[in-house]
């Protein structure tokens, strides 16, 4: 999985087509037998399949309104949906209903020192609360709040926010996470989705060892959508984050 989604991103389109249409073969060869490596085969399919329509729908968009480079990022996360699209094929054709696309519970618990499991609980909307307010202040000394066009990047950040938070989400948590632990269980499905969401991100252009950081907040965040049974905490969870990277210019 991990491999795929790297590969899907730095290997020519054409070789990238091919290793999804050979996933997809291994996949339906594999149905009879095991039903997890065969469900993992399509999985990985429909990702490549999925992240190469997403990077031309998005090239498109962001060329579209390259003369404003903020509307045109936020916009083009849009393009998200092409992306979403193979995984709600698979599982209209499975026809099982993804787990965790549901809006979740804010009371069920979370625990310390690991979101599944630990010594010391708190509700799911408190933990949140915690997060938001432990990434504010990290955030307030690195984000230029003097800035000239503060105004227009903080509307920016709300754009890029609202649609990539939910899209991502519905997506990584949404149906790839859901597929993975039917699959692998709870745990191998968290670690497996979460460190995949983060090598993701280096067509953003973000290097190595901070997709790798990047994989420990996925895995934080599938342990909350795995504890919500439903994806509205991790949207809110990931809308913050999205927030703070906009602001500080991580993205833009």
């Amino acid at each position: 999985m991990v491999v795929t989604i790297i590969g899907a991103q730095i290997a020519v389109p054409g070789v990238a087509w091919g290793w999804g249409l050979g996933l997809l073969l291994v996949g339906y060869a594999l149905r009879n037998g095991s039903k997890e490596l065969s469900g993992a085969a399509i999985t990985a399919a429909c990702i490549t399949f999925g992240y190469r329509m997403y990077s031309v729908l998005g090239d498109y968009i962001k060329e579209w309104l390259a003369d404003d480079m903020g509307l045109a990022v936020g916009v083009s996360r849009l393009s998200l949906i092409a992306f979403i699209l193979p995984m709600a094929i698979f599982s209209r054709v499975q026809k099982s209903k993804p787990r965790y696309i549901a809006v979740g519970s804010w009371s069920n618990p979370i625990y310390f020192p690991w979101i599944m499991r630990g010594l010391y609980k708190e509700p799911i909307w408190r933990f949140i609360l915690i997060f938001t307010a432990v990434t504010g202040v990290v955030f307030a000394f690195i984000i230029d709040w003097g800035r000239p066009g503060l105004i227009a990047l903080t509307g920016y950040a709300l754009l890029f926010a609202s649609v990539n938070a939910v899209l991502e989400e519905l997506l990584w948590r949404g149906y790839i996470l859901s597929r993975l632990t039917e699959d692998f269980g709870e745990i191998r499905g968290l670690v497996i989705a979460g460190v995949a969401f983060g090598f993701y991100h280096l067509h953003l252009g973000f290097p190595w060892i901070v997709c790798l950081l990047f994989s420990f907040f996925g895995m934080m965040m599938s342990g909350v959508a795995i504890r919500a049974q439903g994806l509205v905490p991790v949207i809110a969870m990931h809308f913050v984050m999205n927030m703070w990277f906009v602001l500080s210019g991580m993205i833009l």
